[in-house]
């Protein structure tokens, strides 16, 4: 589907031109559409305005000694990567997509990874956030340091709000040290031989950084495996013998020898890029358990699944589906809802969005919290996010 044209596009170079962007747009009561690097919500509604945090990409207030750092929504991923490394830290959050996403939106998608099976979603390494709501007023969520948590509720809410509650200007972010090893290893297949490996290793009291089981179209695209073959995938952190022993453990649950073994981001940058492709990403929140049952639902009612990734540890499962598939989503996240699986689309295009909302099937009354909260920090409805259909 191609993009839609955007009726115009600012693109503010600090906080207070930011604000005063979204102050004109509500005074018009233009609505209004905000992106970073545009490469995960691709398009716009027709007629919709869009404003752009790509200035706002300071990288401020980083001593690693504290692991903690300040950074501009606009920043790319890469970019602070290379920064944080550079000086011994570590931001452990690869959501999917190209490694220059924006920090701003990767947040407000609520994007998380693999890696997300030990250190959490988005929403756990975020401090506290700098947001403009959709009156131009600027919000302050959080704190700069991890003992501050005033308001922090708030700014989780804002993380993956998909920019509902405002516009994420800066974030402070918790980091940690830089590992001494990194260690990954892919072992492969059938979809239930991948489901007892999995549970066997988490059993064994196995706690790795990733522990990622993949689908045959994903594991074919990655290189990983062939034919039909599922593929668990591995990633282990720390000092070198405690890496060495967590994939050891996992090995032995696998049961046979490893198709893959790898040092570093190796493995898991094409796992960014490949799910990234995908025009629709859903992410389902099942259980370690239950993750069988997830993906095989989402089997069975989408029209075409595009590929399967599994975060076991957590539960959530992502899957892709085609562009314009707004029904079979609808489908299926009353389906999910009614065994207790939230459905949140991370990504699809404007038309999908807009008839799926980024959440759905809430309970009535978290339902009823989330429209009043979206009232208040937007009260004009200008901005152009669809939280909920």
């Amino acid at each position: 589907m191609p993009a839609a044209v955007a009726a115009a596009v600012a693109v503010p170079a600090d906080l207070a031109a930011l604000a005063a962007a979204i102050r004109d747009a509500a005074a018009r009561r233009a609505a209004l559409a905000v992106r970073g690097s545009g490469s995960w919500w691709t398009d716009v509604p027709p007629d919709v305005e869009v404003v752009t945090t790509t200035r706002l990409d300071a990288v401020s207030d980083f001593n690693p000694a504290d692991l903690v750092v300040t950074v501009g929504a606009g920043t790319p991923l890469d970019r602070l990567a290379a920064t944080l490394s550079a000086r011994g830290a570590w931001l452990p959050f690869d959501p999917p997509g190209p490694v220059s996403r924006t920090v701003g939106g990767a947040l407000a998608s609520g994007s998380g990874g693999p890696l997300a099976a030990h250190f959490g979603p988005a929403r756990d390494h975020v401090l506290g956030l700098t947001m403009v709501a959709g009156d131009g007023t600027v919000t302050r969520l959080g704190g700069r340091v991890v003992k501050n948590v005033a308001g922090f509720d708030l700014a989780k809410l804002v993380v993956g709000g998909g920019g509902a509650f405002g516009v994420i200007a800066q974030a402070h972010l918790r980091l940690r040290a830089r590992p001494r090893a990194d260690r990954s290893a892919v072992w492969t297949g059938t979809r239930a031989w991948a489901a007892e490996a999995a549970a066997s290793a988490l059993a064994a009291g196995a706690t790795p950084a990733a522990l990622e089981v993949a689908g045959p179209a994903l594991a074919r695209a990655l290189g990983w495996a062939d034919g039909d073959r599922w593929a668990l995938a591995a990633r282990a952190v720390g000092t070198g013998a405690a890496a060495i022993e967590e994939i050891e453990t996992i090995a032995r649950a696998a049961g046979r020898p490893a198709a893959h073994e790898a040092e570093g981001d190796a493995p898991w940058t094409p796992w960014r890029e490949a799910v990234g492709r995908w025009p629709a990403v859903l992410r389902l929140g099942a259980s370690p358990r239950d993750w069988p049952a997830a993906v095989a639902l989402a089997e069975d009612h989408l029209d075409r699944l595009l590929g399967a990734s599994v975060t076991v540890p957590r539960g959530t499962v992502r899957v892709g589906a085609d562009a314009g598939s707004a029904r079979a989503i609808q489908r299926l996240r009353l389906e999910a809802a009614r065994r207790g699986w939230p459905l949140t689309v991370e990504r699809a295009d404007a038309a999908t969005l807009a008839a799926t909302g980024v959440w759905g099937a809430l309970a009535p009354t978290v339902e009823r919290l989330a429209r009043a909260l979206h009232a208040t920090f937007d009260p004009a409805g200008i901005l152009a996010a669809p939280l909920l259909a």
